[in-house]
């Protein structure tokens, strides 16, 4: 295309344009597609002297200063006019909102006005309009533009791109008004994008497709996180384009118009990442300045082995890092250093960072504590080992452990510590110890846990420990504290736990040593003759310690005297060697190790002690010493007073608790009271007295049941010199019955025997256990079985045993049933109990015991019979015992379970000839004896005869077990009664058992009866219509059934004339049929029978029932030919299509006879197929219609 070929379409295009672009009067022009785009906002900032008015988008003149802001539609335009009192210089700037860039550009005029049309086009924005020189803003505008950064690849806001670009298509519509222009053919950073805007310059020549033009993309918002970058676009037609401020004549805008709107283009930008360090175990470290999350640093590699850093994340108090600026990608974080208190992470967390967004890295650090287990082990100062000296412990030592939460010393602890625990030591093989746990807590706070929690730590700070109650026998005076290079303090300590990389260092070690030294005191004592009061010289002693069992000998001296102290004599001089002169030294342990004597302690280590007197030429004759004493404070003498030797003397008397007399019931728990009076015992001293039952008649000691001596003892401290003791035995007397017992007692001074009492024939010592043996028969058999009847009368002959002759007893006896342990009841309900008295004749004799009574309600049951002996109300002796042979008497029972032989239940049918079974179940009969069973059938209401006796003899293996027995009888007269078999059980022609209760159904065989009385239905008559459908209703009556059993009755249709069963036109028996169980024996049931009686005009018909049991077995019938009350006559009316056929023995079949089908039903289900035949073929050639029109 030549030169002049182009002007001319530029000329033509320029007066296209025009013509599109003109507008008779201004109001609001559309360059949007329509009217309801959203809403932007204009802002104004007017600069200098001059006025401002602005023609919004309701053709509405308003004037604007600066802060004005108006709402203008997306897509419209509005004009701004500046007018100046005199000529000046005006500029007009479109900004973004925030007045930061320039998004189209300049118009710049001399004189008194100046208008120009602003669009709103995708974004808000700000204008402003200077009248005069600006001063200062224009550079401030440059200097922006200057500052912007053309980066393609991550533009920011602010930043400005240029280049070159083509209208490839303008948007007209009615009145030629242009509605869009798009923008295509970018070069630079728009390049591939195609962008929609408006026209800028309404008056000026509209844009033509095809039309070249550069461009300048102002950055507006950056969203890093998307990558969607928004940019104003304002478009610039290369030749030919209006200034924005010269006009023709008609005041329109010269030259073609330039195109503003909003391009968006996607990019990827950097991403950022931070770092949160968490805390663990925060209970260890939350108030401790040993642990802070400061300064902990991270590296941030772009390797999976953490090699190449790329960064370092850097914590602050809080574990919040700076954020880094990164790449997107995959980076590996790693602690390079840990923070204070805190162990060194090894673990490399991976993050990815993404475009515009905030990766966060989370992190804990687990902090450094002691799990080194805090050990207080307690040591005697004399032996500097973990045994405790005499009698004390080194057990139950309490130690106070406080822990502050930081590095602390003495001088600079706090007034309050952290936590404050409590511990008493254990014992834990050979060593006394203490630790943190609970199973050692006593009071005090909650330990300090780990991740596992199941045993204390210690965090990093200071503690200390301290001994606050010394053990048993100890004291805390000049206890010291050692560690493992020997004496570290006093009783108080104070150590730090301290940081040593991933680890930690308790300063002077973990395992104390605290030692206590124990109360030591000394004795003295006088030695003096109890009758002449003379000091006794040259006396010796021995001293035991109760717990160690060290001992040692003492003599007193000339004086009678003896003292331990050192400052009579010297421990160290001649130690333990027994002499008046020597001296007295206890150092032993428990496992035999001594101390070093030490004459500035007392002789004897706290602990009780035994001094014994040891028999001397000087104290023959007396009665021995014997003592105890006990060191419980520190130097200090224990002065023992005088040490006599009194005269002893005891005597016993001896009784039962429960009687409170000499004799006592042999039984399984028995508690006999010896009272034993003394004299010459020394008050305040325990003396033990101790007693052992003895055999009377062999000498022997009673042994029970595991074969120990049966003693008894009882420790007591006498008031005054002469008194007396009660000695408590409790024992198993079972063994005991009809034996004589002798109680000998034994007065005891630490363990040593200083008097007796032992005389087999002391009556007062005695006691005596009478004992009773029972023989029970019955009266009329002498056997040991009795019959259960209304008059039952058993004897029970007892033997008593160890009585004393000439007193009045009774004997009280009662029946118990042995298979409930519980007394047996009459048939009244009482107990079965009787009672004799009678005076002893002898130290042994008999009594007899009579029990008579109704026992018709015990059959089946044992009875055994329980004595128990009485004098006055107090109980001597018992026999109660179930499994006793000889106080066991049977009571035999029998029962009985009837079958009629081919029903095998209790009902039969009444035929002439029928077979009866019964089955005897017996218990309790004595087994290998010969018994006779009687059995007869009898009629229930008049018990007449039915049968002969029957007699069968049988011997049992087993006390229980059974026996069957058969009878016929005729039953021909027995429709509606019932037998009953009655059965007895004799041995020796005694009567023993029977079964014979006429109400037993057991017992009973059962004869039904059945009786019908038919009618029509419709008439409630015996006559009928000959109709096609009838109904018979049959009222059948019964008696002598069972209530709750399950019955079928069935009947049949008969003819009369010829007595044959009657069919319907199918040759079907006409039938009926129905289950029932009756509530009462006697009833009625009705059973109904359909029936075509068109042909049974003039005829008779004939009901049979029979009844069946459960099983189908026949129990009854009425099927009588001739019974009225079964017939029903069916009166003559018209002729019948069909009739009943007769059954016969040869029948014949009848003639089909084919019938037309009847209106409405064969005929209307023709009708009504043809239909839905009709109706389907419809409907499939209406989808094969669709299916055609779809392809």
């Amino acid at each position: 295309m030549t030169k002049i070929q182009k002007s001319k379409k530029t000329i033509a295009s320029l007066l296209a344009g025009i013509l599109l672009c003109q507008v008779s009067a201004f109001g609001v022009s559309q360059t949007s597609v329509n009217a309801e785009n959203p809403a932007r906002k204009m802002s104004f900032e007017v600069v200098g002297e001059g006025s401002v008015t602005v023609t919004d988008v309701e053709d509405c003149i308003r004037t604007v200063q600066s802060g004005s802001e108006i709402t203008v539609p997306d897509g419209m335009c509005i004009r701004v006019q500046s007018d100046a009192e005199e000529d000046t210089r005006i500029s007009m700037k479109i900004l973004d909102e925030e007045g930061r860039y320039e998004l189209e550009d300049t118009s710049v005029t001399e004189g008194k006005s100046y208008w120009r049309d602003i669009t709103a086009m995708g974004m808000n924005k700000k204008v402003v309009i200077t009248f005069g020189e600006e001063a200062g803003r224009s550079s401030v505008y440059s200097r922006r533009m200057v500052q912007a950064r053309e980066n393609q690849q991550k533009p920011e806001v602010g930043d400005v791109f240029t280049g070159n670009c083509v209208v490839t298509a303008v948007n007209g519509g009615n009145g030629h008004t242009v509605h869009g222009v798009t923008m295509g053919g970018f070069t630079g950073i728009l390049a591939g994008v195609t962008a929609n805007g408006g026209c800028a310059d309404h008056t000026a020549a509209a844009p033509y497709t095809g039309q070249e033009c550069t461009y300048k993309y102002t950055i507006t918002a950056v969203n890093k996180a998307t990558g969607e970058v928004t940019g104003n676009l304002y478009c610039t037609s290369v030749t030919g384009a209006t200034d924005g401020v010269t006009k023709d004549s008609s005041g329109r805008l010269i030259g073609y118009q330039r195109v503003s709107g909003t391009a968006v283009i996607h990019r990827s930008y950097n991403g950022y990442a931070k770092l949160k360090k968490g805390k663990t175990l925060t209970t260890l470290t939350d108030g401790n300045a040993e642990y802070s999350l400061e300064g902990a640093a991270y590296g941030v590699y772009s390797d999976r082995g953490a090699t190449k850093e790329n960064a370092v994340f850097t914590t602050d108090k809080n574990g919040e890092s700076n954020t880094l600026e990164l790449e997107e990608g995959m980076y590996y974080v790693k602690e390079k250093k840990a923070p204070k208190g805190y162990k060194l992470d090894e673990r490399i967390y991976p993050v990815t960072v993404t475009s515009g967004q905030t990766a966060e890295v989370n992190v804990k650090d687990v902090p450094v504590y002691s799990d080194i287990e805090l050990l207080l082990d307690k040591i005697d100062q004399e032996s500097k080992e973990g045994k405790a000296l005499g009698g004390g412990s080194l057990e139950g030592a309490e130690f106070t452990v406080r822990f502050y939460a930081g590095r602390y010393t003495q001088d600079s602890l706090p007034e309050k510590p952290s936590k404050v625990w409590v511990l008493r030591t254990k014992k834990e093989n050979d060593v006394c110890r203490s630790k943190l746990g609970k199973e050692y807590q006593i009071s005090g706070d909650d330990f300090y846990y780990a991740e596992n929690g199941d045993k204390p730590v210690l965090p990093l700070g200071t503690v200390s420990i301290e001994e606050t109650k010394a053990p048993k026998g100890y004291m805390l005076e000049q206890a010291y504290i050692e560690g493992d290079n020997g004496k570290l303090a006093e009783n108080y300590y104070l150590t730090q736990i301290v940081q040593n990389g991933n680890q930690t260092n308790i300063q002077g070690g973990n395992n104390y040593k605290i030692a206590d030294r124990i109360c030591r005191g000394d004795i003295e004592f006088q030695k003096k003759d109890e009758e002449t009061q003379m000091a006794m010289a040259g006396i010796p002693f021995q001293i035991t310690s109760v717990t160690t069992g060290e001992c040692h000998r003492i003599m007193t001296d000339e004086n009678g005297y003896f003292s331990s102290a050192s400052d009579y004599t010297k421990h160290s001089k001649d130690t333990n060697s027994g002499q008046s002169e020597s001296g007295v030294w206890f150092g032993t342990n428990s496992n035999g190790e001594s101390v070093e004597v030490n004459d500035a302690y007392g002789a004897f280590p706290y602990d009780t002690y035994r001094l014994e007197e040891l028999r001397c030429e000087e104290n023959v004759d007396k009665v021995l010493y014997k003592g105890t004493f006990r060191i419980s404070r520190d130097r200090y003498v224990v002065d023992l007073g005088t040490i006599l030797n009194p005269d002893l003397t005891i005597a016993t008397s001896a009784k039962d608790e429960a009687t409170g007399t000499h004799y006592s019931n042999a039984d399984e728990k028995v508690t006999i009271i010896d009272t034993v009076t003394y004299t010459g015992l020394k008050k305040g001293q325990e003396y033990v007295m101790k007693g052992t039952l003895m055999d009377r008649e062999t000498g022997e000691m009673i042994l029970d049941g595991e074969n120990r001596n049966i003693t008894a003892s009882k420790r007591f401290k006498p008031k005054t010199a002469e008194g007396s003791v009660k000695v408590k035995f409790e024992f198993d007397a079972k063994s005991l019955a009809g034996k004589s017992i002798t109680i000998f007692e034994e007065c005891m001074l630490d363990n040593t025997v200083i008097a007796v009492h032992k005389d087999l024939e002391d009556a007062d010592q005695m006691i005596h256990f009478p004992k009773l043996k029972t023989s029970v028969k019955d009266e009329v058999t002498d056997m040991k079985m009795v019959k259960a009847e209304k008059d039952m009368r058993i004897i029970d002959t007892v033997e008593y045993h160890n009585l004393k002759k000439g007193k009045k007893y009774k004997i009280t006896g009662t029946l118990m049933d042995k298979e409930t342990g519980k007394a047996a009841r009459s048939a009244s309900g009482r107990k079965i109990t009787e009672s004799v008295e009678f005076v002893a004749e002898g130290k042994d004799g008999t009594a007899e015991v009579e029990f008579v009574f109704d026992g018709s309600n015990l059959a089946g049951k044992t009875l055994v019979a329980f004595e128990k002996l009485y004098y006055g109300d107090k109980l001597y002796a018992v026999h109660t015992d179930l499994e006793d042979e000889d106080q066991t008497i049977h009571v035999p029972s029998a029962g009985t379970t009837a079958s009629e032989k081919n029903t095998g239940t209790h009902h039969a049918y009444a035929g002439e000839y029928v077979e009866l079974t019964d089955t005897i179940e017996y218990r309790n009969l004595l087994p290998g004896e010969t018994y006779t069973l009687h059995g007869t059938v009898v009629e229930k209401e008049t018990e007449q005869r039915l049968s002969e006796e029957k007699q069968q003899e049988f011997i049992p293996e087993k006390a229980d077990g059974s026996i069957e027995i058969a009878f016929e009888i005729n039953g021909t007269d027995l429709s509606g009664k019932t037998a009953v078999i009655y059965e007895e059980i004799k041995i020796d022609g005694k009567s023993i058992a029977e079964h014979k209760d006429p109400e037993a159904k057991e017992q009973s065989i059962y004869f039904p009866k059945i009786g019908t009385k038919a009618m029509d239905k419709k008439s409630k008559t015996q006559e009928g219509d000959a109709r096609e459908k009838q109904t018979i209703i049959d009222q059948v009556s019964y008696e002598n059934l069972l209530p709750g059993e399950t019955y079928i009755l069935k009947g049949v249709l008969m003819d009369k004339v010829d007595g044959k069963e009657m069919t319907d036109k199918n040759n079907r028996k006409i039938t009926g049929r129905t289950t029932f169980t009756p509530e009462k024996s006697a009833g009625t049931v009705e059973m109904t029978f359909e029936l075509d009686a068109r042909e049974l005009g003039g005829k008779a018909v004939v009901v049979f029932e029979n009844l069946y049991d459960e099983e189908d077995h026949l129990i009854a019938d009425e099927a009588n030919i001739d019974n009225a009350d079964q017939t029903i006559i069916y009166k003559n009316n018209e002729k019948s299509a069909v009739s009943p056929k007769i059954n016969t023995d040869n029948p014949k079949p009848s003639s089909s006879i084919r019938k037309s089908p009847k209106t409405g039903v064969e005929n209307h289900t023709f009708l009504w197929m043809l239909t839905l035949g009709s109706l389907g073929t419809a409907v499939a050639a209406g989808i094969a219609i669709y299916r055609k029109k779809r392809d």
